[in-house]
């Protein structure tokens, strides 16, 4: 008994040292942060666990905050590291910051955003915010984390916050708020319609992170990754747009990158994009994939929770069973627009004999071939002029001259015309589609698995 006693207190001091070494190598915390109102001012107390101990610590702390402390977990007084007069050694696994923020007792509505004390490198894996209201007890609060209890007492209102991550804005005004969910969204209102509005694509999308959405005339129009401040006569087509563009923002690091989450939030709205480039490539997308796999490539994007171009490329040749680089060579803002194509890496071979390796493009519903590549193949010499406007191709007695920019070809010295260029360029290689071999070179091309059968027919 002595043993197995002593093999579960090693294996749960194990697993808890396990823990504690994963909390302090990804920086996380926890923080607890009570409000009590007054008259003309918050008092708050912000009481962070999960330090190191005898760790040097730099806060940053805004400008807005008045009667700052800091205290350790036994109440004594943070000591300082050096001469900045807010850097301190934790004694012990915790700090304990007091602080007061001023309120003006005439305003119908506040927003607080950078109100809280910051420890940089540090993120809370859990957070909660307590609100003891016993001065404004005829409005509301709101929070950019989801409220979890309310509860109206006969001198004191209390409200219970409860998420994690970076601190969120904190709201109050004084005309009452309804409250409702929807998918994963707090919706706060005056109006209990307004607040039961029908957002039919946040339902039809699935989960995204949590957003507060306060619908109310008494504050301006806001915006952040935890909380979203409308007009009550806001539409609500406009706003599910606003909500999904802000979804995809959280899924990009890079903020360059709006003209894909312009095509993404339009794509999934069915509206049309904002930008001309965001309308061509959505068009493209619309173009070269069937309805259903447009419907995978939007519920794929929606499931993950970071995207980049090369990500996007990678699910769109997951759904198409193809691959492209459609968004990664279109990201440069200022290079020429891409059409989207997919690739295949084949086998060329040549009357059953193997000659290269090749990609085969899928464009239009056409199948196009590398075209000196493929003539190399075949045998023939290529060689290409005048910034690759005009390719010459030689095979014994025969030659031909094909142009980029022309509906015409010369055979032996003759010009023969086409209804159409049998050339095309794609990201700076020239192709040609299959049928065109049969028609121009007497040679019919085959698409196998993993191959491309080329045999040459007698004339």
């Amino acid at each position: 008994m002595s043993g197995i006693i002593s093999g579960m207190l090693l294996w749960q001091w194990q697993a808890y040292s396990e823990h504690a070494i994963a909390l302090e190598s990804s920086g996380a915390i926890t923080q607890d942060i009570t409000v009590d109102t007054r008259l003309n001012e918050l008092k708050i107390t912000q009481k962070v666990q999960g330090l190191m101990a005898q760790e040097e610590y730099r806060l940053v702390i805004p400008d807005t905050l008045f009667k700052w402390k800091c205290r350790n977990g036994a109440g004594e007084a943070c000591d300082a590291a050096d001469e900045n007069p807010y850097t301190f050694f934790s004694s012990d696994d915790q700090m304990i910051f007091e602080y007061a923020i001023p309120i003006n007792e005439g305003n119908k509505a506040f927003l607080l955003t950078d109100w809280f004390v910051k420890i940089p490198g540090k993120n809370a894996e859990s957070l909660s915010i307590t609100i003891s209201d016993s001065f404004k007890r005829e409005g509301s609060w709101a929070a950019g984390i989801r409220l979890k209890a309310r509860k109206k007492l006969e001198h004191i209102d209390y409200y219970y916050f409860e998420g994690k991550g970076n601190v969120p804005p904190l709201y109050w005004q004084q005309k009452p708020l309804l409250k409702k969910a929807i998918n994963n969204a707090e919706v706060y209102s005056e109006d209990i319609q307004k607040a039961s509005s029908n957002f039919k694509k946040l339902n039809d999308i699935g989960n995204f992170p949590f957003l507060t959405i306060i619908f109310t005339d008494q504050y301006p129009e806001y915006k952040n990754e935890n909380i979203l401040i409308a007009s009550p006569h806001t539409e609500a087509r406009m706003l599910e747009k606003d909500l999904i563009t802000m979804l995809f923002q959280r899924k990009f690091a890079d903020s360059s990158q709006m003209w894909i989450i312009d095509v993404l939030t339009s794509g999934l709205l069915d509206m049309k994009p904002s930008s001309k480039k965001g309308s061509i490539l959505l068009q493209e997308l619309q173009g070269e994939l069937t309805e259903d796999e447009l419907k995978a490539f939007f519920m794929i994007v929606n499931k993950v929770n970071s995207l980049t171009p090369e990500k996007l490329d990678k699910l769109l040749s997951d759904v198409k069973g193809l691959n492209t680089q459609f968004f990664t060579m279109n990201t440069k803002s200022d290079a020429p627009f891409v059409p989207m194509y997919f690739e295949k890496e084949k086998k060329l071979l040549v009357s059953g004999a193997e000659k290269a390796n090749i990609d085969l493009i899928y464009r239009d519903g056409k199948r196009l071939l590398p075209f000196a590549e493929t003539m190399k193949s075949l045998g023939y010499e290529v060689k290409i002029l005048a910034g690759e406007e005009t390719i010459i191709l030689s095979n014994g007695n025969n030659s031909y001259r094909f142009y980029l920019n022309k509906n015409v070809f010369i055979y032996n010295e003759e010009d023969y015309g086409l209804l159409e260029n049998p050339l095309t360029n794609q990201n700076g290689t020239v192709f040609m589609e299959i049928h065109w071999f049969k028609s121009l070179f007497g040679v019919t091309a085959e698409e196998r698995e993993g191959e491309v059968h080329l045999m040459s027919q007698t004339k």
